[in-house]
């Protein structure tokens, strides 16, 4: 049996884990869709140049970068189901020692990257 201290010692660092989990999945999210924006701005470079205000990513743009986002993610798809699978696993044993105990403190913000 797991007294009150010991307990909220034991979820801040499961919390503190699963944050980090979170993190990393942003982080290799975010660097596919960096990287599948540089490869479309190499493979499609601009002819021409408009008003300063208008964008000059086009329709086609927006196509090639989305096929070479779903490449690069199939590519990635082994890290991130490994991420995500960490991350419900330990949100999974969060939520079941919250149970056990019948601790109903809250649970710290999810703060998206």
């Amino acid at each position: 049996m797991m007294t009150y201290a010991q307990l909220r010692t034991a979820l801040a660092r499961m919390e503190e884990s699963l944050a980090q989990t979170r993190h990393n999945l942003a982080l290799v999210e975010r660097r596919l869709c960096d990287g599948a924006e540089a490869e479309t701005i190499r493979r499609r470079p601009k002819s021409r140049w408009y008003h300063r205000r208008m964008s000059r990513w086009t329709g086609a743009n927006e196509a090639e970068y989305r096929r070479i986002l779903d490449r690069m993610t199939d590519a990635a798809q082994a890290e991130l189901e490994r991420l995500r699978r960490k991350a419900e696993r330990q949100n999974g044993a969060i939520e079941a020692l919250r149970c056990k105990y019948r601790f109903n403190g809250e649970r710290p913000r999810q703060f998206a990257l």
